[in-house]
């Protein structure tokens, strides 16, 4: 009976049941198609490839404390000679690579890989048959055939050691490009003699991998031993990392899908039960018991949950479809991710919408099944204006712990503060939720002077809007949501772009900036340094690090350091570059000194750090090398520059790149910047791609330049924040679809259509400005203390374009959401609509 009651119930309303239903459906969608990617990344594994030959590869520790190293830890290459020493093994190659460019007469230039010579039996089946002696290189044949060369032409390379010329000794047919010395002169092209990224282990005949593996652990110290598919692991140590990356960002999506599917189901199933109290106290009546009612509630709302989850399988995994493809495009997720189909992301989709719908219905119902039958009735003409107290105090109680959460967990920072910001976002909604209908007849009075001007209509419209607080309170709700989480998601992107540019550009004071895409040897920056007219020339490069307290024994922070290494002097930094030194000075940094000598850091790192000028801080170079150098400045403007400044011969040898991304030049005056700049092209016309720009052009290339990841990061916002707004819009649609007797009581008494459509417009305009400035107010709560860690500023930037694409879009989704069906409202009979409730 229950069932049929509850069917009964949806022929009679069909509007919110098709409330309810979008409401479950997209927010299947969502969940489906964000679980199926989870998995995607989840169960990605990447295959061997250059290490498939070799049954095992010995390797250096890539993480400290649990933090994957911003570069990579290498081994001493000695390891290799004893590893060969072994009865078990045939032979051990060191295996490194360092970047190089090469070109040949009338070419473009080439970037690859430079290897030792002994490597090259990792690329092809066999030793190669040409084996290059110092001054000679061999190179793959796709590279030889692009730059035109064959075995005794002479080709020009450019490494971390500088620019040389080459015989081209022979051509090696490999699967990879690259381009192999002889092992001695690779050692010291690369700028790291004697280290190597990995060792490869071959065995003798008839030993098996797992017993050269055990003895090759008993000779390889605190290195790790791969084999199988961990291989890939040494491969490419960015996999582990990327797909955590890739697994957080996913995981955080589908659970934020939950909470808010939770949040907006519940809202619209709560408002759909809240619709039909005329007739549950009709029911209640005739008979009915409090638990008929909430069984029946119960019922409804599980067919409703079963079908749109039905409903919602296959375009979900569509969405994961052209979410995955595009990822792929945009080479965002980890070699060997694959999509496959799984009913886990629909039982979780099913959990959910039950999880939402179910208490949602239950919680909806319970007064009305508990009160009495008369009680109940009246209320269903006449909707109680205020709140009970138990509601109040869970509202207020939901506000404190929000503000309580936005200032000791979002201004605590770090990856903590980034984790818990949607959390934060989603307390304060339930806050809103609980308190909606005060604030929305609270809305309606403060908007409702403004609308009295417009005579009869605004006069309606307050009236109507105090009337239906709580009706109006459930589209607020979904509105406030969709801004808050869309403020939110790019308040963080414009206000880091917005500092980043704000204090790139006034930190930089050189008048020219040298630049290559494939990085400068250092020995440019001395070249530069010697031209006529040049006060200062420093090179730069933007390197990774890991920091921590001063102390022996301290561990790093939970979030890879961005860094700057310069080349000269900290004096002749200071002339091209203004990180506005809140203490101590730049020239007081410089490489010599035990532990590491001395830096410069940013104010919030060295309070993070518990350090400032005088004292140590502890760094983790690229390669897991620790230092402890002093701090000898702290500035402010560590979001444009950087958030350590070290010198270059602190990080040489620790690193994979070894070449400076540009050179800053500062002239002896404005004078002679026409012949400055002859002299740099000139020297720009050896290196492929230089190119030479001024302070303002270099400022537009840095805005020019975007974060592969932001793309992925709007993506799931949109996803989320679209699930929002088509909620925000349905709820909207069933409140106005609930008018019917309104809107033909108006026109009975004479009322004109134009007249009802402005009332109607109206107190849409009054959900759609609650929404924005509830929605704003708690962004703008929740980002201040989120960018006052990040990037240092007081208040997050919000562009106005971005405030009016986001009102205007508001007001629209408002606007359309309440015509369509106003439309419908208006095709019925006025005296047929008076007698129905929708």
């Amino acid at each position: 009976m229950t069932v049929h009651l509850a069917l009964a119930q949806i022929r009679s309303r069909p509007s919110a049941f098709l409330g309810t239903f979008v409401a479950l459906l997209f927010g299947a969608v969502v969940i489906i198609s964000s679980g199926t990617l989870l998995l995607a990344a989840a169960n990605a594994q990447q295959q061997p490839v250059r290490y498939r030959t070799a049954p095992v590869i010995v390797a250096a520790d890539q993480f400290v404390d649990g933090r994957q190293l911003p570069d990579r830890a290498r081994l001493d290459t000695r390891l290799a000679t004893r590893l060969a020493a072994l009865p078990q093994v045939s032979a051990a190659v060191a295996d490194t690579a360092f970047p190089v460019t090469v070109r040949a007469a009338g070419h473009r230039a080439i970037a690859l890989d430079g290897r030792p010579a002994s490597s090259a039996r990792l690329e092809t089946t066999g030793s190669p048959a040409v084996t290059p002696r110092p001054g000679q290189t061999v190179l793959d044949a796709r590279t030889a055939k692009r730059l035109g060369v064959s075995r005794g032409d002479t080709v020009t390379l450019t490494g971390p050691a500088g620019t040389a010329s080459f015989r081209l000794a022979g051509v090696l047919d490999a699967r990879a490009a690259g381009a192999w010395f002889d092992d001695a002169q690779a050692g010291r092209l690369s700028g790291r003699p004697g280290r190597a990224d990995a060792i490869a282990v071959f065995p003798k005949k008839g030993v098996g991998t797992a017993r050269l593996a055990e003895r090759v652990r008993a000779v390889a110290g605190s290195a790790k031993v791969f084999t199988g598919p961990g291989r890939a692991e040494v491969e490419n140590p960015g996999f582990a990392e990327a797909q955590e990356t890739t697994v957080a960002m996913f995981g955080a999506m589908g659970g934020l899908s939950i909470y808010v599917s939770v949040f907006v189901v519940a809202n619209t199933m709560s408002l759909s039960i809240s619709q039909r109290q005329r007739e549950t106290a009709l029911l209640r009546g005739i008979g009915a018991r409090p638990g008929h009612i909430r069984r029946m509630a119960a019922a409804e709302a599980t067919l409703v949950a079963v079908l749109a989850v039905a409903a919602g399988s296959a375009p979900g995994y569509l969405l994961a479809r052209l979410i995955f493809d595009a990822m792929h495009t945009r080479h965002l997720l980890p070699p060997g991710t694959e999509l496959t189909f799984s009913p886990l992301p629909i039982a979780a989709a099913a959990v959910t919408g039950l999880l939402a719908a179910v208490p949602g219905s239950l919680i909806a119902s319970y007064r009305a099944a508990r009160s009495r039958p008369a009680e109940a009735l009246s209320e269903s003409v006449l909707p109680r204006r205020g709140i009970g107290p138990v509601r109040l105090l869970l509202g207020l109680g939901a506000l404190a712990g929000g503000v309580t959460m936005a200032v000791k967990v979002l201004a605590a920072g770090g990856t903590t503060a980034d984790k818990a910001a949607p959390f934060v976002l989603l307390v304060f909604l339930v806050a809103v939720s609980l308190l909606g209908p005060l604030l929305a007849r609270a809305a309606t009075e403060v908007l409702g002077l403004p609308m009295r001007l417009l005579g009869a209509t605004g006069e309606l419209a307050t009236r109507g809007g105090r009337a239906r607080a709580r009706r109006l309170s459930s589209a607020i709700v979904p509105v406030a949501l969709v801004v808050a989480f869309g403020v939110t998601k790019i308040g963080q992107q414009t206000t880091l772009t917005h500092e980043t540019r704000v204090q790139s550009a006034a930190a930089l004071t050189a008048d020219r900036v040298l630049e290559a895409p494939d990085g400068l040897p250092g020995r440019v920056a001395d070249q530069v340094a010697a031209l006529p007219g040049v006060r200062a020339a420093t090179g730069v490069a933007e390197v990774g690090l890991l920091a921590g307290p001063g102390h022996p024994g301290a561990k790093p922070g939970d979030r890879t350091v961005s860094g700057r290494a310069f080349s000269g002097t900290g004096t002749a930094l200071a002339r091209n570059l203004d990180p506005h030194v809140r203490a101590g000075s730049l020239a007081d940094v410089r490489a010599q000194g035990p532990g590491g000598g001395t830096v410069a850091v940013d104010r919030r790192l060295a309070d993070r750090a518990g350090t400032g000028v005088g004292r140590r801080i502890t760094l983790w170079l690229g390669d897991g090398t620790v230092v402890r150098p002093v701090v000898a400045a702290t500035y402010d403007r560590g979001t444009g520059v950087g958030e350590v400044l070290l010198p270059r011969a602190t990080v040489r040898g620790h690193l994979t790149r070894q070449l400076d991304d540009r050179v800053l030049v500062r002239a002896d005056s404005a004078a002679g910047l026409s012949r400055l700049d002859r002299e740099l092209r000139t020297v720009a016309g050896a290196w492929p791609g230089a190119t030479v720009r001024s302070e303002e052009a270099t400022a537009q290339a840095r805005e020019a330049g975007g974060e592969p990841f932001a793309w992925l990061q709007i993506m799931a916002l949109s996803m989320i924040a679209g699930f929002a707004g088509i909620t925000a819009a349905n709820t909207l649609a069933m409140v106005t679809f609930e008018q019917l007797r309104e809107v033909s009581m108006l026109r009975l008494i004479g009322t004109g259509v134009r007249t009802v459509c402005r009332i109607v417009r109206l107190e849409a305009l009054t959900v759609a400005l609650t929404g924005l400035a509830v929605g704003v107010t708690i962004a703008l709560v929740t980002l201040t203390p989120l960018v006052a860690d990040s990037t240092g500023a007081a208040l997050p930037y919000l562009p106005p374009q971005l405030l009016l694409v986001v009102g205007a879009a508001t007001v629209a989704m408002s606007l359309l959401a309440t015509g369509i069906p106003l439309r419908l409202l208006l095709r019925v009979r006025p005296v047929d609509g008076v007698s129905r409730r929708s």
